[in-house]
């Protein structure tokens, strides 16, 4: 599966770079098939979207996989400036700061042909020093002073002149005192040297609340009284809105099938998107209506394709019917705790 990945990545590409817009755009999505955190996919199928709101959303997806991503980043950041002033898709060029495209780097040439200009003029260098330097040196070495042992100097012509050999007074025997022999002693432990603090791993523009471990229904009574809420009843199949401890609204619903199963945990939503296309292993569904990612790729959305609410049925999101998504789409906001539980 990986090498068809990898070729529908790279025909989607030249796809791309050739104007074929719609063939790009299916190859890409065709990966998502395959894979649907694959970031690359998600980043071109951003560039490619004719709507900015949708080139946000495939942005946000592919940080909520990779939050490191420096491409991304850099895809947000384009993302949001084409949502504040929009721009023909036709006439942008490829956001190369965002795209994980490979270009020439020019600068390499240019530093192997300045290491090797260095390499020659060293070896130019030594050449040099062979051959002229050592006479210089040679004639700048100091004349050697008198040898302590040999009791001669060395004339400038090179002859051994003997000089008068040099006495010796002796002194007192010398009384040796025994050193006490040292004892080995256990050295103390080394003290550990500090260790750089760990660096900082880059906050994600979007925000993001990593999942928790499976919790018990959440109290009311433990919320504010003026706080939205939303409890998600996997075992009932039922969402319920809650502004402090007051119910507002609740509904039937359909989550996560056994092999697909909704996440359990506390999350807060991070991105409100009015439509959205999603895609997966065997399904693609374009404009899914009044979508909110609560975690990756989970989110809260209406349902146009079934509507056996009560019943498990997705992927792993949260289907409701399309009226109540818009209801809880107007109420809920980016930031707005989601509770799931069985």
């Amino acid at each position: 599966m990986g090498e068809r990945i990898a070729d529908l990545l790279r025909d989607g590409q030249g796809a791309a770079r050739a104007g074929k817009r719609a063939e790009a755009r299916r190859r890409f999505r065709a990966v998502l098939g395959l894979d649907p955190l694959n970031v690359s996919a998600l980043l071109w199928l951003a560039w490619l979207s004719d709507e900015p709101r949708a080139s946000l959303a495939y942005v946000a997806r592919a940080l909520a996989v990779n939050p490191d991503s420096p491409h991304a980043h850099a895809a947000l950041r384009w993302a949001r400036q084409r949502v504040s002033s929009p721009v023909s898709q036709e006439t942008a060029s490829v956001p190369t700061a965002a795209m994980p495209v490979s270009r020439r780097r020019w600068w390499r040439p240019v530093a192997a042909a300045a290491a090797v200009l260095m390499i020659v003029s060293l070896g130019l260098g030594l050449l040099w020093w062979y051959w002229d330097g050592l006479p210089v040196l040679a004639a700048l070495a100091p004349t050697p002073s008198p040898s302590p042992l040999s009791g001669a100097v060395l004339a400038p012509t090179g002859t051994l002149t003997p000089s008068a050999p040099p006495t010796f007074t002796p002194s007192a025997t010398p009384t040796l005192t025994p050193t006490p022999t040292p004892t080995r002693t256990s050295s103390p432990a080394p003290t550990p040297s500090p260790t750089d603090p760990p660096a900082a791993t880059p906050r994600s523009v979007l925000p993001t609340a990593p999942p928790l471990p499976p919790t018990a229904t959440l109290a009311p009574s433990s919320v504010n009284s003026n706080v939205h809420w939303i409890d998600v009843d996997l075992t009932h199949q039922r969402l319920t809105a809650y502004e402090g401890q007051t119910v507002v609204r609740t509904t039937l619903i359909s989550t996560g099938l056994p092999r697909t199963p909704t996440p359990v945990g506390r999350y807060h939503i991070q991105v409100k998107l009015r439509y959205d296309s999603m895609s997966g292993p065997g399904y693609y569904l374009p404009n899914v209506p009044y979508t909110m990612y609560f975690y990756r790729g989970y989110g809260l959305h209406g349902t146009y394709w079934h509507s056996n609410f009560g019943h498990p049925m997705s992927h792993g999101c949260v289907n409701l019917p399309t009226s109540e998504a818009e209801w809880l789409f107007n109420w809920a906001g980016v930031g707005t705790m989601v509770n799931i539980h069985y």
